[in-house]
């Protein structure tokens, strides 16, 4: 799938290309230059990247539109545009123990879940409100809750943790 993108001013285009059927490592083609790395989901819309070099990037993805999305690392956003349409994404899941994290700062409006249900993957288990809206925060992965961190009515910062699920 190719991507437009704009950094203080300047256009990109990347490449990106699912290098394993059912795995999750992937090589980036930008500059001509190719980088292989792998991409960890860790909830819904935030991701793990680990280069080549084992330097970790957190990254949250907005839901965006059908032009693109937009990605915010370290602070900042980059609002993307998607050139090669043919493909989307495909889903995956999170091996071992996943420790979920608050992707922003809010209050725990709700919790859907209790330590040891089983849940699978996608299924919403709490709603955080951040700036006047409800997120739904649902679980990377099938599995067992095996411990929540946070009651209702519980104020978080982002990277605060969540919930484990096994």
């Amino acid at each position: 799938m190719k991507f437009e993108f704009e950094i203080e001013g300047n256009k990109r285009e990347l490449a990106i290309e699912k290098l394993e059927k059912d795995g999750n490592i992937y090589e980036v083609l930008q500059n001509g230059k190719k980088k292989k790395f792998t991409l960890k989901k860790i909830w819904s819309r935030n991701y793990i990247i680990i280069d080549e070099n084992n330097k970790v990037f957190d990254v949250f993805v907005d839901k965006g539109n059908d032009e693109g999305r937009c990605l915010f690392y370290k602070g900042h956003s980059y609002k993307t545009k998607t050139v090669d349409k043919k493909r989307r994404g495909g889903s995956f899941e999170v091996e071992g123990t996943a420790l979920v994290k608050s992707p922003l700062p809010g209050i725990i409006k709700r919790i859907e879940k209790k330590e040891g249900d089983e849940v699978i993957t996608g299924e919403g288990i709490l709603f955080l409100e951040a700036m006047k809206m409800e997120n739904e925060i649902k679980s990377p992965k099938s599995g067992i809750i095996k411990k929540i961190y946070i009651k209702e009515a519980d104020t978080v910062s982002a990277g605060d943790k969540l919930f484990v699920v096994e």
